[in-house]
């Protein structure tokens, strides 16, 4: 049975215009199989083609533990901005306070005898940099891009 116009069978017009396209239930499954995984698979293929390729040298406990390090700094700012991002706001900034709290924990890091006094500086600066870029933000009731890209400019400066 068509529906006259388009000669288009009823359930067939019906499935395409709920937003399966005229999929079949096996490629619909496919399809969300493929939205849940993202690029996972992807990136198990490669990590398999460099171990391979490596002489078998990728996929070590050794080598796998300075991957995560180095993911390490990366994965805590990616979650930080997810947060921003997740409440409306945009954080430009964030390269810049990593770079100025990195030079902060250095300078203190050199300090004979008191190495460990780096760790704190780190953490000190970001909150001290977070501290002023939140409150232009809530209690200035500033935009945030207008407050945080001219304020990364300002800690880019002071990083160096």
């Amino acid at each position: 049975m068509s529906d006259g116009k388009t000669g288009v069978s009823a359930p067939a017009a019906a499935a395409r215009g709920s937003g399966g396209g005229g999929l079949s239930a096996r490629q619909v499954q496919i399809r969300s199989l493929v939205q849940a995984l993202g690029m996972l698979p992807v990136l198990i293929i490669l990590a398999i083609a460099f171990h391979y390729l490596g002489e078998e040298r990728f996929l070590t406990g050794q080598n796998l533990s300075i991957v995560a390090q180095q993911a390490a700094i990366n994965t805590v700012l990616g979650a930080g901005m997810t947060f921003v991002i997740l409440t409306g706001g945009i954080d430009l900034s964030v390269g810049s306070v990593l770079a100025a709290s990195a030079m902060a924990a250095l300078i203190a890091s050199l300090i004979p005898d008191w190495g460990m006094l780096g760790i704190p500086a780190a953490l000190l600066t970001g909150l001290l940099f977070g501290l002023i870029n939140g409150s232009l933000i809530a209690f200035g009731r500033l935009p945030s891009g207008m407050t945080l890209d001219p304020s990364s400019g300002l800690i880019s400066g002071t990083a160096s």
